[in-house]
């Protein structure tokens, strides 16, 4: 599963060392699937870069695909950087991690928003959504989808915007049932433009989805 790149304008510009905020430790939680597996949901920390690498090493070429709207095969140090120290202002990003047969962390899904800056609408944010292959259709795409959405209206977002690309059939089907509206894009026919109006209580109506 995908969205949108959204990392491709921060590599294309110059950025200061970044200035962590307070870690959001509320939105850590435990959760249970609905196939009996479960998994950590955490905001990002700088010393996940390595975490986050081998998550998207280890996704199908297609789910690259999807997520990153072209052929990547890893992430250059520069992206890893931008997608793991954030400030959890205008930059959020939540990890879905379990523990391997070796006792090790890894990382089987990831949702983030980021909000836009001048001139654009600042309160609207771009998102991302990708779960590794052997983990979807078990939930927790909605999930992820519905903290995201509550965490972002907690910031004063008021809308989650990001393009799919349109032979994402999975994705479009799970933000219909989330309630996003869906259009083509109308410069690039193999995208479709999402979009989630958000209010005080964003992700209650995405609880009883599943992906």
């Amino acid at each position: 599963m995908n969205v949108i790149s959204i990392e491709t304008a921060a590599r294309s510009r110059a950025e200061p060392r970044f200035q962590i905020h307070r870690y959001p430790t509320a939105l850590i939680d435990r959760v249970q699937l609905r196939d009996g597996r479960s998994v950590t949901i955490r905001p990002v920390l700088p010393q996940d870069a390595a975490l986050q690498q081998a998550f998207v090493q280890a996704l199908s070429p297609a789910t690259r695909y999807r997520r990153f709207h072209g052929p990547v095969k890893e992430l250059p140090e520069t992206t890893l950087r931008y997608m793991t120290e954030i400030d959890y202002a205008s930059h959020l990003a939540l990890l879905a991690t379990t523990i391997d047969a070796s006792q090790r962390e890894i990382q089987v899904a990831e949702a983030r928003w980021v909000r836009r800056e001048p001139p654009d609408a600042t309160d609207v944010a771009d998102f991302a959504l990708v779960v590794a292959d052997d983990w979807q259709r078990a939930g927790l795409g909605a999930l992820l989808l519905s903290m995201l959405a509550d965490s972002a209206a907690a910031q004063g977002i008021r809308r989650l915007s990001g393009d799919v690309l349109a032979d994402n059939e999975s994705m479009c089907r799970l933000l219909k049932r989330s309630g996003w509206r869906q259009s083509r894009d109308r410069f690039d026919a193999r995208l479709v433009v999402a979009q989630l109006d958000l209010g005080p209580s964003a992700g209650l109506q995405q609880t009883a989805l599943v992906a």
